[in-house]
């Protein structure tokens, strides 16, 4: 039993110091695009610009908060934001087989960013949590009406709202065929979007519309509906914004979204998880590496007894506790998971 437990924890300080792959691994690239081509002096401008403007992106996207940005914690980041990055690489952007610009892709260091998060307290949205959301644009132009579908927009740039969303980390759909659709409108609810949404994995549908006059002049509203075909959200500019129409109606979406999570998520909990039928060093290391994926909900894992064929961990986390057990259950070689919330304690079996 000796040997048995010294190569347990000898197993444990190679799994901290090598860290792991997360579910957050698609949320640490981070692209910019750059249709014109930069040289020499103003290349390193573009790319400096480009990176603060990055840091701030996957600040957003992160915590789900677009008010973090405004937060004393947020100056760590923007003020030393080459201290973040892993790596960055140039992809070609083209249309029709043209080249018309560039991709800046950044990737951040996804073991320091949640090592100082976790130090420091401050809040990771999992992807796990996010919903997705169903996207029904149409453009209207002197009265002839253009439903942006998925192959409409790749000749619309300006109205491709695909890269913002992704660069917030908000999953969406975006219908391929141009019926059933949905327009913005002043109604409190919408049963369009309720049947729609039945047949979707979306959770949200969002609807919204640019009408431009013969004068260039342009008008832009949205509204959001959940699965009831409520209206939850909406908004209306005539002029458009420097960043373009659709970060400010994202980050409305973004905040919404998170809101419950991050409500949850203030305080950390911690519950005792027990699995029988460990037989081999080989099934603790897999059990410990899955518990570890699981971050940012699994924030701390502590192997706190070996006894035969049973092992205990504690483990710390943050958000909802019955999430984290349903994740549990869902592990591959975990069954028979019971909980007990009052106590705090899980018991599994390995099959």
């Amino acid at each position: 039993m000796r040997s048995f437990v010294s190569a347990v924890f000898f197993i444990l300080m190679t799994f901290a110091a090598s860290g792991y792959a997360g579910e957050q691994s698609d949320l640490f690239e981070v692209r910019m695009l750059q249709l014109d081509d930069a040289t020499d002096k103003s290349a390193q401008q573009t790319l400096d610009e480009s990176l603060l403007k990055a840091i701030r992106i996957e600040l957003i996207r992160l915590t789900g908060n677009p008010s973090f940005l405004s937060q004393p914690e947020a100056e760590t980041f923007v003020q030393s934001p080459k201290a973040w990055l892993k790596s960055y690489r140039y992809e070609s952007y083209e249309q029709e087989g043209v080249k018309v610009g560039n991709w800046l892709v950044f990737e951040f260091d996804q073991q320091r960013f949640y090592r100082y998060f976790q130090q420091q307290g401050l809040v990771i949205w999992p992807m796990a949590n996010r919903p997705t959301t169903l996207v029904m644009g149409s453009q209207l132009i002197a009265g002839t009406l253009v439903k942006l579908t998925g192959e409409t927009l790749d000749y619309l740039p300006k109205l491709n709202y695909r890269n913002t969303a992704l660069q917030l980390g908000l999953p969406i759909e975006t219908p391929q065929y141009a019926t059933n659709w949905v327009y913005p409108d002043a109604d409190g609810s919408n049963q369009r979007v309720a049947d729609i949404l039945q047949s979707s994995d979306a959770r949200y549908l969002l609807s919204f519309q640019v009408v431009a006059s013969i004068s260039g002049a342009e008008r832009y509203k949205w509204q959001l509906f959940d699965r009831s075909g409520i209206s939850l959200l909406q908004g209306e500019t005539r002029e458009e914004p420097e960043q373009g129409y659709f970060e400010d109606t994202f980050s409305e979406l973004l905040r919404l979204y998170s809101a419950p999570y991050r409500e949850q998520a203030e305080f950390l909990g911690s519950l005792t998880l027990t699995v029988d039928n460990i037989h081999s060093v080989e099934q603790l290391t897999e059990l410990e590496k899955r518990l570890k994926a699981m971050k940012p909900t699994v924030h701390q894992v502590r192997l706190t007894s070996v006894e035969k064929h049973q092992v205990v961990f504690e483990v710390v986390y943050q958000g909802e506790y019955i999430r984290l057990v349903n994740r549990l259950a869902a592990m591959p070689n975990l069954v028979s998971v019971r909980d007990d919330a009052v106590i705090g304690q899980v018991n599994a079996e390995w099959e």
